[in-house]
């Protein structure tokens, strides 16, 4: 695993995710070259308060005024350099001041609420972790980015969202060097990365990361499978995190030919037996047994578990594809 996100998992963990293991790539080729330090990886797993008295969306007054404490660590951050100061146990805190924060730009301006407030802790992590705008960071197509927004030095403009003139309500070049890509539109996040990437190898910037945020809606497009096996075709170092969330945008309630639940989470019910208390504990038995068996049994024993797991969750679909994955991680 190499080390960027090797740091992930720690500051994912300070947030309370729970991380259930992590795989080798499955295709021999793939393992070959990724030894010590695998090329492309993947990880399964949101303004100022307004006055009191202050109008929102369709004139009706804004109720949400942020957290009776304030906001004490948000109000160091004017950058992600800041949020590198802090230490891991205060990003829970921070986490929470950034969630209240979203709930009150967005209670003036309306705006994506639901897909930003299920990024914040995912948000704070990869700033945090990696070196942004020097890492490329992609979200897919960027609805989710008003804690990115907040954390990037534009929380004095949250007011202004989706507003003439003011804060686009989606990742957009023009408006910060940490909106690398512009979006709006689906499934065009690891094709992106993988591009930056590709660019960071010809100008000799090899140390620099490219992380693509992708949905469960979005990675059921042909578009993010045509970018996964062109990533293992360049050999091109790519890291890839899979918010598998079940809330994809259509259907939204309304009868339809899919019915009236979010569709296409890529494993509802895996992910479930995956963390159910009888599989976990048969796992916990199986690997205690197993070192009490010779080493080169031992290994047998780890290949066999890891093709269980890959096939229960998923993760043999992207490993197979020449990823490192990791996951399923409990995001809640």
């Amino acid at each position: 695993m190499h080390a960027s996100l090797a740091a992930l998992l720690p500051a994912l963990a300070a947030l309370g995710f729970a991380p259930q293991g992590a795989r080798r790539v499955a295709t021999p080729a793939a393992r070959a070259t990724s030894v010590g330090s695998p090329a492309r990886a993947a990880v399964r797993l949101q303004a100022e308060n307004p006055p009191i008295g202050a109008t929102g969306v369709n004139g009706l007054p804004v109720v949400y005024q942020g957290p009776p404490g304030g906001t004490p660590l948000l109000d160091t951050i004017e950058s992600p350099a800041d949020l590198k100061r802090l230490q891991p146990s205060q990003l829970k805190q921070l986490a929470a001041e950034l969630r209240h924060e979203t709930l009150c730009a967005v209670s003036k301006t309306g705006g994506h609420l639901g897909s930003s407030l299920g990024v914040v802790e995912l948000t704070v992590a990869l700033h945090y972790v990696f070196d942004t705008p020097d890492d490329a960071l992609v979200w897919d197509v960027s609805h989710q980015v008003y804690p990115h927004k907040i954390l990037t030095g534009r929380r004095h403009r949250m007011h202004s969202l989706r507003q003439k003139g003011g804060l686009s309500g989606f990742a957009k070049r023009s408006e910060s060097e940490y909106d690398i890509f512009g979006a709006g539109h689906s499934t065009t996040s690891i094709s992106a990365a993988l591009g930056m990437a590709v660019a960071h190898n010809q100008n000799g910037a090899k140390g620099r990361n490219a992380v693509a945020v992708i949905g469960d809606g979005a990675i059921t497009g042909g578009m993010a499978y045509e970018a996964m096996n062109n990533a293992a075709y360049l050999n091109t170092k790519i890291i890839t995190i899979l918010n598998d969330n079940g809330q994809v945008s259509l259907p939204t309630g309304t009868q339809s030919a899919g019915g009236v639940a979010p569709a296409g989470a890529l494993s509802q019910y895996t992910s479930r037996l995956l963390t159910s208390r009888p599989f976990l504990d048969f796992r916990s038995f199986a690997k205690s047994f197993s070192k009490l068996l010779p080493e080169d049994i031992q290994a047998v024993n780890a290949r066999i578990d890891e093709y269980t797991r890959g096939v229960l969750s998923g993760g043999t679909l992207f490993e197979e594809l020449g990823f490192y994955y990791v996951g399923p991680v409990d995001g809640h």
